[in-house]
């Protein structure tokens, strides 16, 4: 991919994120969300959205929701902020990873405790 191409990748990430925090007011969106990145197709026609968002099934849903309802108003607004030719047709998509890596985490935090705390009182004198 060439790097005009990467450089419009980053400019909707950007603006989107900014769009989300100040100008969105759908209850649906205030939940933690996260853009985490954008890929152009080869014709810019359209970009794919990866999205996390932190929460149950049925926050995730809802944020998800939102977004789809919203994307006429994110694709006009994005397209006057860039101020380019063509603006790409945004698609949406939920990123679970993010989530599986924080729970990953958590249980290697746990597991490393766990052996700690038993590390320790092998040590303690008799």
């Amino acid at each position: 991919m060439d790097y005009r191409a990467r450089k419009l990748e980053e400019l909707i990430k950007v603006k989107l994120s900014e769009l989300l925090l100040r100008e969105l007011k759908d209850p649906r969106l205030e939940t933690f969300m996260t853009i985490l990145d954008v890929r152009l197709s080869r014709d810019a026609r359209t970009a794919r959205v990866t999205v996390s968002v932190i929460g149950n099934h049925e926050e995730k849903r809802s944020a998800m929701d939102g977004l789809e309802s919203a994307r006429g108003f994110i694709h006009r607004r994005l397209g006057k902020e860039l101020r380019i030719r063509y603006m790409p047709q945004l698609m949406f998509e939920l990123d679970e990873s993010t989530e599986e890596r924080v729970r990953l985490v958590n249980r290697l935090n746990q597991a490393q405790r766990a052996d700690t705390g038993a590390d320790a009182n092998e040590e303690e004198p008799k």
